[in-house]
């Protein structure tokens, strides 16, 4: 789900909200389209070789899950120290309620941020870097990869050194993308908790209160309040049984 895809969903549903998210989105898509530039391009990113194995676990240093457990760790830690919030949302929560740990098949980790201006600070991203991870974007989507120096070298356990690095996201085996949230206020709601927009969510309205906590491999993780809602609406009633699409 792109940038485009967000906007025409939003008008062709009469979201209230549209117009003036439409707006922000075009002004935050103009500034992104400059700061993508700045941010340094996808061939930063560790060429893995990882498995997607439905066999896979979050334990084997050669599956994407582990990988994925290990950057997912990193990010708590990350934004716990610089006072950033953010919830599992997507294919992730999914895993974390279906199964309580990570897709082993999936590519990515999806995450909800409030403060995508500030992470996109030289400070941060230096800081990113230092850690192992690199900022970057695709297709307007801020994401996260492993980078090739990283200093942790369990994580690259699968790095092809002999491999150019990646230059598609298709080649990218392990990321974390980071969508963007938007507050809706005045939002008609039976709760209290504050209501809010994902960005490629279409008109669902996720109410987050940031006290609610979802586990993954005995861990927790912030999520969205109405977890049940969200997973219909993106995997359907269906979303007990595993595809392998997720």
């Amino acid at each position: 789900m792109d940038y485009y895809y967000n906007v025409y969903g939003l008008v062709n549903n009469h979201d209230n909200f549209s117009i003036k998210l439409i707006l922000s989105e075009v002004q935050e898509y103009r500034v992104n389209m400059s700061i993508s530039l700045e941010s340094g391009s996808i061939n930063q990113c560790a060429f893995l070789t990882c498995s997607h194995s439905p066999q896979c676990t979050t334990q084997n240093q050669t599956c994407c899950a582990y990988i994925l457990k290990h950057s997912l760790l990193f990010i708590d830690t990350f934004f716990k120290h610089h006072n950033l919030s953010y919830v599992i949302i997507y294919g992730t929560l999914l895993g974390a309620v279906r199964n309580k740990t990570i897709i082993p098949w999936t590519k990515d980790i999806d995450i909800g941020i409030l403060d995508k201006t500030y992470l996109f600070t030289k400070k941060i991203r230096d800081e990113l870097y230092q850690n192992g991870f690199h900022l970057f974007e695709s297709f307007g989507l801020p994401r996260l990869c492993v980078h090739r120096n990283i200093s942790n070298r369990t994580l690259l356990a699968t790095y092809d050194r002999r491999h150019k690095p990646p230059d598609s996201m298709s080649e990218v085996q392990a990321y974390i993308d980071l969508y963007s949230m938007y507050r809706i206020y005045g939002a008609q709601t039976t709760s209290k908790t504050p209501v809010f927009l994902i960005k490629t969510g279409g008109s669902f309205h996720a109410l987050i209160s940031f006290q609610n906590r979802v586990t993954i491999d005995e861990q927790t993780f912030p999520t969205i309040d109405n977890i049940e809602e969200h997973l219909v609406y993106f995997y359907t009633k269906e979303y007990m049984h595993g595809i392998m699409t997720e």
